[in-house]
């Protein structure tokens, strides 16, 4: 099972039979059996059938909207899973400031981690720089002793700015990036980096609302109307290893370029072709199989991205003791 992205503007998605069609006009862009799907990805202008609508909900397959600037917009989803229990412990669990707190720690924690594992991996990563990446690795017990969210953003935040002060100098070609901006992005590498956060940001709202816990109720970000704050707390600690990568990789091997990007009045874009190659990359790199202690075994980033949500779940419910974040090796 696998996610299905669709780049082409004005193409339509459709069915035949248990085969999901793309066209475009008369032409036949991809076709496909919708067992091998468990998510649609539309970045931009394509529609779908009003047959193929109730079909998908029917198989489980949701569909996320994005702009083809990778903002998100919205998704069209199957039914939560018909149990309501644990929504109820989440939400007896957001009450409780204790609780949030671990969750917020380990989650930042898991982050520094992992942003640091991935400096300590880059080739242009010199030793002269270790008593800097030291640093920020020794916000981490401070977080342990932090009394509030707002302290442990403080150190997540901290942390953040030196990581991108190396991932500037990982980058072959600046191409002016100077500091991480999101809104809007200033330049192609924050550019980048936004539309891979918006795609990795669809996976994990998927993953917590196949588990069926509530996408909106997080324990690290304050709640925000619109704002999927449960996505956006496990997104932390995969940044670097999913997006970040997949940036720095793109853009060192020279398989996007500043020609790729057009400016609109909404900001930087991709054009289609550097669209499609992105995602690709991005696909590629999620679809990646590693060591994964959950799985008890080897499995793809996009399972353990599954796998990370049921662990949450059983540490709501008080099956297990502590949220543990994913950990690169």
């Amino acid at each position: 099972m696998g996610t299905l992205y669709v780049t082409e503007q004005g193409a339509v998605i459709g069915r035949t039979g248990e085969r999901l069609i793309i066209r475009k006009g008369q032409t036949v862009l991809q076709e496909l059996p919708a067992v091998q799907v468990d998510q649609i990805v539309i970045l931009g202008n394509a529609t779908l059938t009003a047959p193929v609508v109730p079909f998908l909900l029917d198989k489980g397959i949701d569909v996320a909207y994005l702009s083809s600037r990778g903002t998100y917009r919205g998704r069209l989803q199957p039914q939560w899973t018909r149990d309501a229990s644990l929504r109820q412990a989440q939400y007896r669990r957001a009450r409780n400031a204790r609780f949030c707190l671990g969750v917020a720690q380990q989650v930042v924690a898991g982050k520094i981690r992992n942003m640091s594992a991935f400096c300590r991996r880059q080739r242009r990563f010199e030793a002269a720089e270790g008593q800097r990446l030291d640093a920020m690795e020794g916000l981490i017990p401070r977080l342990a002793e932090a009394t509030s969210r707002a302290q442990v953003l403080g150190y997540e935040g901290t942390a953040s700015a030196t990581y991108f002060r190396f991932f500037r100098h990982f980058l072959q070609v600046p191409l002016g990036f100077q500091r991480r901006q999101a809104h809007p992005p200033p330049d192609p590498v924050n550019a980048l980096l936004s539309l891979g956060y918006t795609l990795l940001y669809n996976h994990l709202y998927a993953a917590v609302n196949l588990v069926g816990l509530d996408p909106y109720q997080g324990f690290l970000h304050e709640l925000r109307r619109g704002h999927a704050a449960l996505a956006s707390d496990l997104v932390e600690e995969w940044r670097a290893t999913i997006v970040d990568s997949v940036v720095l990789t793109v853009l060192n091997r020279r398989e996007i370029q500043q020609e790729d990007f057009q400016t609109t009045p909404q900001g930087l874009r991709l054009t289609k072709a550097a669209l499609t190659r992105f995602v690709q990359r991005y696909d590629a790199r999620v679809s990646e199989i590693v060591t994964a202690p959950l799985a008890q075994g080897r499995t793809s980033y996009q399972h353990c991205f599954e796998l990370q949500v049921r662990h949450l779940a059983r540490v709501i419910v008080g099956e297990e003791l502590a949220y543990q974040p994913f950990a690169v090796r």
